[in-house]
């Protein structure tokens, strides 16, 4: 386990990972969804501000072995933050990601689906590896999500890109399908939001099976993004746990309880054994 699953599930506990400036979120409420930023490399006052107030990991948008990290590296030096890189190389270039990132001190990569299978072949202690999902256009691409789950990767990034005006319109049935999708996947699974929710929104959001939500803050004011991961922390601190609550697990029969927990199998019925016959005197 990788420390970006390790804090995934350290979040509902409250505070476990003492994310943040001097441990400033040490001790912090439960939360049933982490809160993750975008940023670009250069966005080093933006990463400080979202770190702060509250953000538990940064992902690194764009990102090349070539990109230079100095900025933020050391802007987040004086603090235990998570960060990782979303990878854009492609084909051959990408190659070394993985190796690259973690040398460049990363926690986790994300890929895309068109990087070249061979990323996937090695294990790395203690390094995530994810993979960007595009949601499914139809039923046939919603039961065509499951194959996901083969790969050997530890998170998800559903590139879903949530905007307010499309929660405020989401119906019954469209909620069904997204809980489906999201509960289709057996790794921890992060949601893309197109801008920070709206109060309303937040516990829509969480009870759809979301494990943690990703802010955009490419090209947003640090002061600005800073209150924005405040106002999510502090909703998402007011949504009481589920009591089946908990990362998706996908039973082998692909069936699963409302709580995203797959249904327990039953243990193998065994037949009584025979009495043995007595003994002739």
């Amino acid at each position: 386990m990788g420390k970006l699953v390790d804090k995934l599930q350290q979040i509902g506990q409250g505070g476990g990972g003492g994310i943040g400036f001097l441990g400033r979120t040490r001790g912090q409420a439960p939360r049933p969804a982490a809160i993750v930023v975008t940023l670009r490399a250069a966005d080093s006052a933006a990463a400080e501000a979202a770190i702060k107030n509250g953000a538990d990991a940064i992902i690194i948008t764009g990102w090349k072995p070539s990109t230079d990290l100095s900025a933020l590296k050391s802007t987040l030096s004086a603090s235990s933050a998570l960060w990782g890189v979303e990878s854009a190389a492609e084909g051959s270039a990408a190659a070394s990601v993985i190796t690259a990132a973690q040398e460049a001190g990363a926690g986790f990569v994300i890929v895309g689906p068109t990087a070249p299978a061979t990323l996937l072949a090695d294990k790395h202690e203690k390094f995530d590896i994810g993979v960007a999902v595009d949601p499914p256009a139809d039923d046939l691409g919603l039961v065509l999500l499951r194959a996901e789950n083969l790969l050997p990767v530890q998170v998800a990034l559903l590139r879903t890109r949530f905007a307010n005006a499309e929660l405020s319109q989401l119906t019954v049935a469209e909620f069904a399908r997204q809980r489906l999708m999201l509960e289709g996947l057996r790794f921890p699974t992060l949601v893309s939001l197109r801008e920070a929710p709206e109060a309303g929104y937040v516990k829509l959001l969480v009870r759809m099976g979301a494990d943690g939500l990703v802010l955009p803050g490419e090209g947003v004011d640090a002061a600005k993004l800073g209150a924005q991961v405040q106002a999510l922390r502090e909703e998402l601190e007011k949504v009481p746990a589920e009591p089946d609550s908990g990362s998706s697990v996908v039973g082998i029969s692909g069936l699963m309880e409302g709580g995203g927990a797959s249904i327990p199998r039953q243990p193998p019925r065994r037949e009584p054994e025979p009495e043995p016959e007595p003994e002739e005197e």
